[in-house]
Order: structure tokens, then C-alpha cells, then sequence
């Protein structure tokens, strides 16, 4: 099974996150309780954005490396 590889940075704080194809759900849920977290610098904004490139990556089937969200200001 295919590892994919989303990468976000903010306010120069970096993420990686890796996940299976078939752990997408689970993947959006942490990003999810990032956002709810104080301990990171991840908003419900952010958290949208990066669940959406998920959902849109799973939608193209192809490639391993969804490009670096951008930040909103």
C-alpha cells in the first residue's frame, strides 16, 4: 500500500504527515485535534485547507506528495 505525504509549514513551524490511502479518515481526524489543540499552531482554517488536499489527492488517485498547503494571513 502507497504512503502518502502531506506537507504544511506556518509562521516557521514545519508538518509532515504520512499516511495510507486507506487512513485517510483517521488522517483528517488528528488534523482535526491539532486544531482543537493549543499546543500547535494549526486553525480550524488550516485544518479545512489540509483536509480538503487530502480529500482532493484521494479524488486523483495518482502521485505521493500533496504540494505544500499555503498559510492564510
Amino acid at each position: 500500500m502507497t504512503t502518502k505525504t502531506l506537507r504544511f509549514a506556518k509562521d516557521g513551524q514545519y508538518y509532515l504527515f504520512r499516511y495510507r490511502r486507506d487512513m485517510q479518515d483517521e488522517m483528517i481526524d488528528h488534523i482535526m485535534d491539532l486544531a482543537e489543540s493549543s499546543e500547535y499552531n494549526v486553525d480550524w482554517l488550516d485544518a479545512a485547507t489540509l483536509s480538503f488536499q487530502i480529500a482532493q489527492h484521494a479524488a486523483a488517485g495518482d502521485g505521493d506528495i500533496v504540494p505544500q498547503s499555503t498559510p492564510h494571513k
